[in-house]
């Protein structure tokens, strides 16, 4: 009796000292943006495939949960969670299982053969605990207190049972395990091959960068030569500019001079006008003057010559009364005396 109880010691601390975890790294080394994205892939994926596992161990044995207490048998139930794929995959243990069912642990005197029952050893564990996934929880230490194993009718089964279902369990772990070295060995050499891309892109887009420098400075340096040229060219025209207002500033002024000289001139000539035509209208005045005395004295030798006609037709008419009274006479004295007799009217008309 004593030495079995020895063994069942033994086998309790050999099972805790093999579900105890491996500590979880406080301060990870910083790591690159593509591999904390790969890190992130393989946790969402190992939180998939432990979601899946915890599904099926479910359905397989409904009576594996995290943590419980069976008041029935008085006896505490630790199920150890591991980093990400422990936690889900529900190992049973023997306190939390009705006795003398199949499925019951029983104490098993070979040390090989219950450490065939036992989780995989935290060497396994720990490719998982680098993931870091954030479904780790924290693991309950063992306390060091003892299991229980009963001793059922049927020993030998069920402890045949419990090793095939540890069996079973750990190579569906183990096979986790490879999978997902596989995936991340895939993953890995995806991400080369993306580097590898990357790289050359990056190496495209320098020279791509180099050609558009080469490009950019040939530009800007004939960009400056148009510069000077065309600051050349505004001074130019500013020099232009300033002669081309000089040359209009001495138009403008030449203008209004003219301006100015067309102006007086016009005065000038205007005044000229005016004293010519004072002039002319003084000397039309005078010839009007003229003109009215010369018709005057027209008048005055027409009244004269009316005046002589009318002298010379009495004298005629005194001569013919002269020649009828007094004999007739010759001819010459009769011309004499009207000749004389005209030259007298006349001198006294013009007295008078």
């Amino acid at each position: 009796m004593s030495s079995s109880h020895g063994d069942k010691r033994s086998s309790d601390v050999e099972m805790g000292e093999a579900t105890s975890p491996t500590p979880i790294p406080s301060s990870p080394v910083e790591v690159p943006a593509y591999v904390a994205d790969h890190l992130s892939f393989r946790e969402r994926l190992v939180r998939r495939q432990a979601e899946k596992e915890q599904v099926r161990a479910g359905a397989e044995f409904p009576s594996s949960s995290a943590l419980a207490i069976a008041p029935g048998h008085g006896t505490e139930v630790v199920t150890p969670r591991g980093a990400g794929t422990l936690a889900g995959l529900g190992i049973p243990d023997a306190s939390a299982l009705p006795a003398g069912s199949s499925t019951t642990l029983i104490l098993v005197e070979d040390k090989e053969r219950a450490a065939d029952s036992m989780p995989p050893p935290p060497a396994r564990k720990e490719i998982v605990l680098v993931l870091r996934a954030p479904s780790v929880v924290p693991v309950a230490q063992p306390k060091g207190r003892k299991r229980k194993f009963t001793k059922g009718g049927d020993g030998e089964s069920s402890q045949q049972g419990g090793s095939s279902i540890a069996s079973g369990l750990r190579g569906k772990f183990m096979s986790l395990i490879d999978g997902m070295i596989s995936e991340c060995g895939s993953e890995t050499s995806r991400l080369a091959g993306e580097l590898l891309e990357l790289q050359g892109r990056w190496s495209e887009t320098e020279a791509m960068l180099t050609a558009v420098k080469d490009s950019h400075s040939v530009k800007v340096s004939k960009l400056k030569v148009a510069i000077g040229e065309l600051e050349r060219d505004l001074g130019k025209t500013a020099s232009s500019l300033l002669k081309e207002k000089k040359v209009r500033k001495a138009k403008s002024s030449e203008v209004r001079r003219l301006q100015r000289q067309i102006k007086g001139d016009a005065g000038l000539a205007s005044r000229g006008i005016r004293e010519a035509t004072d002039v002319l209208r003084s000397e039309f005045q005078a010839r009007l003057a003229k003109i009215s005395a010369f018709l005057g004295s027209l008048e005055y030798i027409c009244n004269f010559w009316d005046l002589a006609l009318a002298t010379i037709e009495g004298g005629v008419a005194v001569v013919q009364s002269f020649q009828s009274e007094r004999p007739k006479m010759p001819d010459c004295l009769a011309a004499r005396e009207i000749w004389q007799s005209w030259m007298e009217i006349s001198i006294s008309s013009q007295l008078t």
